[in-house]
């Protein structure tokens, strides 16, 4: 419980200390130096786990149209939270599929 505790406190004040960003498309470059945009996408569902120092989590994801029962977020410096997020908390996510495949969160909102 503690532990639980601990890692839903690492989370949000890992996600409150993080700058705001607005969920507009991301540019970046690409292999060849082109530039390359990127639109966010977003997904609702309940927060089942949180990761190790608050820096990722998996959500439960609500509905059936999508395959995937859970997925996997990052969370870096930039991602903002609104609300209090922790284990068991549904929320809405917005985010960009990196290169690398992982799901990076931009936006963290918990829901009533």
């Amino acid at each position: 419980m503690i532990r639980q505790l601990v890692l839903c406190v690492s989370l949000t004040g890992a996600l409150l200390l993080g700058g705001v960003i607005l969920p507009q498309p991301a540019s970046g470059q690409g292999q060849t130096g082109q530039t390359t945009r990127q639109e966010t996408k977003s997904i609702t569902g309940k927060v089942v786990s949180i990761g190790s120092g608050g820096h990722s989590f998996t959500l439960e994801v609500s509905g059936k149209t999508n395959d995937q029962p859970t997925m996997d977020f990052v969370v870096d410096k930039n991602t903002q939270i609104q609300g209090e997020v922790k284990r068991g908390t549904p929320v809405a996510v917005e985010y960009l599929v990196m290169e690398s495949g992982q799901n990076l969160a931009v936006n963290v909102t918990a829901q009533a």
